[in-house]
């Protein structure tokens, strides 16, 4: 738990510096750029995530099962 909310914390971070740089440039392409690799850091921490709570999930049935 204390994982996901250091990583939400770093992605929110992350995405306020990079889209106030693309607000403060100006420039078009700059700010797809940043969209683009704004939607992959959000896409691989929610993998991330995902793939936390599956492993816990798994660990827990197997316990149980013995």
């Amino acid at each position: 738990m204390d994982n996901t909310i250091a990583g939400l914390f770093g992605i929110l971070i992350f995405l306020a510096f990079v889209g106030g740089l693309a607000i403060s440039i100006g420039s078009v392409p700059f700010m797809v750029i940043v969209a683009i690799i704004g939607v992959m850091a959000v896409y691989d921490f929610y993998e991330s995530v995902r793939d936390e709570r599956k492993a816990a999930t798994d660990k827990a049935s197997r316990l149980s099962e013995s």
